[in-house]
């Protein structure tokens, strides 16, 4: 009788252990799963900002062209010819009054 009531109890202590495992294996399934969900879109954030930080530092390279332009003499000059109406000192101004 004692036989048989401890093959029971280590019958059920297997039981115990085996559904253990397999609640404890499906546990870390299901993490292991959420967390590479959350790696994937992580690495697709990730990958969006620096295409973004590409973009912004291609419109600062163009932002410092401009000003390196519009505070060159080149530019200065032009503006004065063409919005002012002025001339150097040795040249002479043509007003075209037909057009």
């Amino acid at each position: 009788m004692r036989q048989k009531t401890k093959k029971k109890k280590k019958r059920a202590d297997s039981l115990f252990i085996r559904l253990f495992l397999v609640i404890f294996v499906a546990v870390i399934a299901v993490c292991t799963g959420l967390q590479m969900e959350k790696y994937n879109n992580l690495q697709r954030e990730a990958a969006e900002l620096s295409q973004q930080i590409a973009e912004e530092e291609k419109k600062l390279a163009d932002f410092e062209k401009k000003k390196e332009y519009y505070n060159s003499d080149s530019y200065i000059e032009q503006i004065a010819r063409e919005k002012l109406g002025l001339v150097k000192s040795n040249e002479v101004l043509i007003i075209n009054r037909e057009g």
